[in-house]
């Protein structure tokens, strides 16, 4: 069976933590427990980028490639705007695919006051045909994301979201 598999791993913020995100030869992480608010938006894009994405792949394409997208966007007035692909996965249907997903997201709502003017929003996809494929997309994703919540430059601000799996035919 085929598996299609797409999450957004990291940070809610650049203070808050993911305890998957360490490494076991890693110090384990510094967790900072976000606001009910910031989890509550974050979940609720999660679960409607998993919808988009669910339509986007079954009926579409059977054949995925192993493969790692970043999408980022901003949020105005609760609709993803500015949606665009941060980093291409070498699969032109599927970097489109995923834009396209991320375009059809219409449950947003406001943005909670704690993302203090933050309205950069990245979904991480990842998409897999079996889970060693995953595990190492997923390892390669970790490494990116680490980087990119240790860095100071306007990056660490940058909101993941936590999408969860789904499998197709």
């Amino acid at each position: 069976m085929k598996k299609i598999l797409a999450v957004t791993a990291s940070a809610i913020l650049a203070v808050t933590a993911v305890p998957g995100m360490a490494k076991q030869d890693k110090n384990p992480p510094i967790l900072v427990d976000a606001n009910s608010a910031s989890a509550q938006w974050a979940s609720a894009a999660s679960q409607d980028l998993d919808r988009e994405l669910q339509r986007m792949a079954v009926p579409m394409r059977r054949d995925f490639p192993n493969a790692l997208v970043q999408i980022r966007f901003e949020v105005e007035n609760g609709e993803p705007v500015n949606v665009r692909v941060h980093r291409q996965s070498g699969d032109r249907w599927l970097d489109r695919a995923a834009m396209r997903s991320v375009e059809r997201m219409d449950n947003l709502g406001p943005m909670p006051v704690s993302y203090n003017g933050s309205r950069t929003v990245q979904a991480n996809i990842i998409t897999a045909r079996d889970d060693r494929s995953f595990a190492v997309l997923n390892d390669e994703l970790l490494t990116i994301e680490e980087a990119r919540l240790a860095s100071t430059g306007p990056d660490r601000t940058v909101i993941a979201l936590n999408a969860g799996s789904m499998s197709a035919g």
